[in-house]
């Protein structure tokens, strides 16, 4: 019946057809592929930014459950509080390393600098790793396959400086306001996908199943121009550099 269900889904759709956002370029080579990976690699740079992501980005027919968001941001909270100190001790390094490259001090010495981070970067990309299958082992098959298929293609992350401290606020900001502007027609949107699979449940004919999934039509071409919307707005986030490594964000 999942199937079905998908396969109406897929009818109506075709039917219905810090202050600092840049660094010098010292900087960026300091930056570049420093802190964990796993995160960048799967589009969402940081662990807050992919649960938002993950939230706003699906279509509707796959939207995340209510039990799959609150499991998710457990995961993530998790998370954030596990590596605190790590993130804080690596930035730290960070900030040492950009400080000595201003100055004017050697390769050498800057590298020594950033060796220091190492096991604590080693650390991150494990609990990055493990955060990304533990929101994978709570998601659908569906859900899993829409994931891969717009993963970042050729994600070069040893080129991509991370996010500051203000990409990450303005990015946020996007992915809030896209909820907030678009409340209305996702709360609506659910109501039908709701309604549609009460039908499945109970049996009803595949045109039966269409013309509920046809009231939402219009709602669902808005969304999708509103998700292409917030994709770009968040691209136009991203430095030059950033853009340039391929490692886009999730969708």
């Amino acid at each position: 019946m999942r199937r079905l269900l998908l396969s109406c889904i897929a009818a109506v759709s075709l039917a219905a057809c810090s202050s600092e956002t840049t660094a010098p370029a010292d900087d960026l080579a300091i930056d570049a592929g420093l802190f964990g990976t796993a995160l960048t690699q799967a589009g969402g740079y940081d662990a807050r930014l992919y649960q938002a992501r993950l939230f706003n980005a699906l279509p509707d027919e796959i939207a995340l459950s209510d039990d799959q968001k609150a499991k998710i941001r457990s995961f993530v909270e998790e998370f954030n509080a596990a590596t605190k100190s790590d993130r804080e001790a690596l930035g730290d390094i960070l900030k040492q390393a950009r400080d000595a490259a201003r100055a004017g001090k050697s390769r050498a010495e800057i590298q020594a600098i950033l060796e220091q981070g190492a096991p604590l970067r080693r650390r991150l990309h494990d609990a990055e790793k493990e955060l990304v299958a533990s929101i994978g082992s709570v998601l659908t098959a569906e859900q899993k396959a829409w994931l891969n298929a717009h993963r970042p293609e050729r994600c070069d992350v040893s080129k991509f400086p991370p996010l500051t401290d203000a990409q990450k606020a303005q990015i946020q900001a996007l992915e809030n306001s896209f909820r907030e502007n678009n409340k209305a027609d996702l709360d609506a949107m659910r109501a039908v996908m709701n309604e549609a699979r009460e039908a499945v449940r109970a049996g009803k004919s595949r045109e039966e199943i269409a013309t509920i999934l046809a009231r939402g039509a219009t709602i669902a071409r808005r969304l999708a121009e509103a998700r292409r919307d917030l994709r770009e707005d968040i691209l136009a986030v991203l430095t030059p550099e950033q853009r340039a490594s391929r490692c886009l964000p999730l969708g």
